[in-house]
């Protein structure tokens, strides 16, 4: 039944490229383009430094820092903190790649990394701050506005699937350990993985952007531009931004679907899961939740908030932006974490 639907589905796609394929090679170009200017400058060397940091031991000692706040707050094994770090500081879908690593290395167990999946996928500082916040509104501050209630949304979905199949929790007891690399190894395997992840980000992102403009094309009524980021959440942010919308109404339309992730997001993740065997139910269910989640958050946030740009966009402060950007969401995220860590130790001894 399933392959059938995928059948029928896909060749009606195809029908439709070959009907309206002008249209089809205009909205790759313009898929592309957002990958360009967008996507990969914002991605691709943070792929990169997050898989220098997995070999380089990152992970090791991170989930001996995050030790007294998964299990408490997530009903997550220590060692699928590096899972939930990486994804909060890197950008989907690396959350979910390194959580299957993890249920791979028998470091977590399946209910874990199944609970995990819903949470740590996330999208990364640098297209939040940069690429949305400083690159389609010109602000930062619109930007932090939006990952904090993008992180915050995450940490609430965590927190609601702590009770999911907690029954079956069997968290083991082993150890992460790092196989010794050289730096030249370490390097050289990082930017193959990242060369990789970004060919599938990108190749998805092309892909859902054609088929749900195609698609929705043809319905014959206009559609909100939110729909479109049901389907791939990059492009989406770009169609509200350029909308006529309100700005508080943009702000909490890309909240929802940034946290939501899209169909795009979606099948990524299910490729990287299939071959463990893994239920998406959960993941779906969190993903949902966390785009509501997120978008409510952001209604909270602007009720006590003036949102106005904080720079012209003038390239000369473009670069300066986008690099405090970054440099100021791994420092929140760390100190907040650092902070729940010394609270639950403490918590800890005083019990």
């Amino acid at each position: 039944m399933k392959n059938n639907v995928l059948i029928t589905a896909t060749i009606i796609l195809i029908g439709l490229i070959i009907a309206r394929g002008e249209e089809a090679i205009m909205y790759s170009k313009d898929a592309l383009h957002i990958c360009a200017d967008m996507i990969i400058p914002s991605l691709f060397p943070f792929f990169i430094c997050s898989g220098i940091l997995i070999y380089s031991g990152f992970c090791q000692k991170i989930s001996k820092i995050f030790a007294p706040v998964m299990k408490p707050l997530f009903n997550i094994n220590p060692n699928g903190s590096s899972a939930f770090v990486l994804g909060i500081i890197s950008g989907y879908p690396l959350g979910a790649v390194t959580a299957c690593q993890l249920y791979e290395a028998g470091y977590i167990s399946k209910s874990e990394t199944e609970r995990l999946l819903a949470f740590c996928n996330n999208s990364g500082p640098l297209f939040i701050l940069g690429s949305v916040g400083i690159g389609l509104y010109m602000g930062l501050n619109v930007g932090i506005i939006l990952y904090t209630a993008h992180i915050l949304g995450a940490i609430l979905v965590g927190i609601c699937m702590k009770n999911h199949h907690s029954a079956e929790h069997s968290a083991p007891d082993y150890t992460l350990t790092t196989k010794e690399m050289s730096f030249a190894e370490i390097f050289h395997q990082s930017t193959t993985n990242a060369a990789n992840s970004m060919l599938l980000v990108c190749g998805t992102i092309v892909f859902f952007s054609v088929a749900s403009r195609l698609i929705l094309g043809i319905i014959p009524y206009n559609l909100p531009v939110w729909v479109y980021g049901l389907f791939e959440f990059s492009s989406g942010n770009a169609f509200i931004a350029a909308s006529s919308t309100s700005l508080p109404l943009k702000l909490i339309g890309a909240s929802i679907i940034t946290g939501f992730a899209g169909l795009s997001v979606h099948m990524q993740v299910m490729a990287v899961t299939a071959k463990h065997h893994l239920s998406i139910k959960p993941y779906i269910f969190g993903k949902v939740l966390h785009g509501l989640f997120s978008g409510a958050i952001t209604v909270l946030i602007l009720k006590f908030t003036n949102v106005v740009p904080t720079f012209s966009g003038a390239s000369g402060m473009c670069a300066p932006s986008f690099a405090l950007a970054s440099s100021y969401s791994v420092i929140c995220i760390f100190a907040i974490c650092i902070l729940l860590g010394i609270y639950f130790r403490t918590k800890k001894q005083e019990v």
